[in-house]
């Protein structure tokens, strides 16, 4: 399931500290911004990006672990899972990557509360329009195959550089020539966030051609 973003108002950003007995003050409170959950073969992101609101006590810094209480479009409140702050200041941003079959907990004040997952890695993700993908044809071949025109969706940067990696899932656009599993491709698309054109770094394989399209980095031997 590719996840795209829904608006949430009224977000207050609390420090996650597990099987806390009590609940210590907010670090950030009247935000608003974006909150998406989705699947990416057996992962699962979790992502917050806030535009607006204001910090307290001290507010939120990169690399700490934090959780969030929202309201949803339809004025309904809900607490997210915890997730690791990705960049601090006045439009901080937070995500997390889990992977399925293990346990979540998403209610109460220590949502998110599941310790037992094994080191979770941090995602960055960035939403794209107008995604073009393309047969992968070496640089030296004046040659562009299009396979994808004008699809949706989202790539993914898991890890911490060096040695994290890009997955996209792209959903509906143009099917311009036949897709197949095992096909490599380049991608590239309009940051939805910054409006900007977005040339995704990598080479990828295609790993599942249905819809949404799924696609992976493509390593080399001497990579892993």
């Amino acid at each position: 399931m590719a996840p795209f973003p829904t608006p949430v108002t009224q977000v207050r950003v609390y420090p996650y500290i597990p099987d806390a007995p009590i609940i210590v003050p907010p670090v950030f409170t009247g935000g608003a911004g974006t909150y998406s959950v989705g699947t990416l073969t057996t992962n699962i992101f979790y992502n917050l990006d806030l535009t607006s609101g204001e910090a307290e006590n001290g507010g939120p810094h990169a690399g700490n672990k934090y959780y969030a209480v929202c309201k949803d479009a339809s004025g309904k409140e809900f607490t997210t899972p915890w997730m690791t702050c990705l960049k601090a200041g006045p439009q901080p941003q937070f995500g997390r990557t889990t992977h399925l079959g293990h346990p979540m907990h998403q209610t109460g004040a220590d949502a998110g509360s599941d310790a037992a997952v094994a080191s979770p890695d941090i995602a960055y993700q960035i939403h794209l329009s107008d995604i073009a993908v393309n047969a992968y044809v070496p640089p030296t071949e004046p040659l562009l195959i299009p396979l994808i025109e004008g699809g949706k969706g989202i790539a993914t940067f898991a890890g911490l550089l060096p040695g994290g990696s890009w997955s996209v899932s792209v959903a509906g656009g143009e099917r311009v020539n036949p897709l197949h599993p095992g096909m490599t491709a380049t991608i590239s698309g309009t940051n939805v966030a910054t409006g900007k054109p977005f040339h995704i770094p990598a080479v990828f394989i295609t790993k599942e051609a249905g819809d949404p399209a799924i696609f992976v980095q493509l390593r080399h031997p001497r990579e892993n």
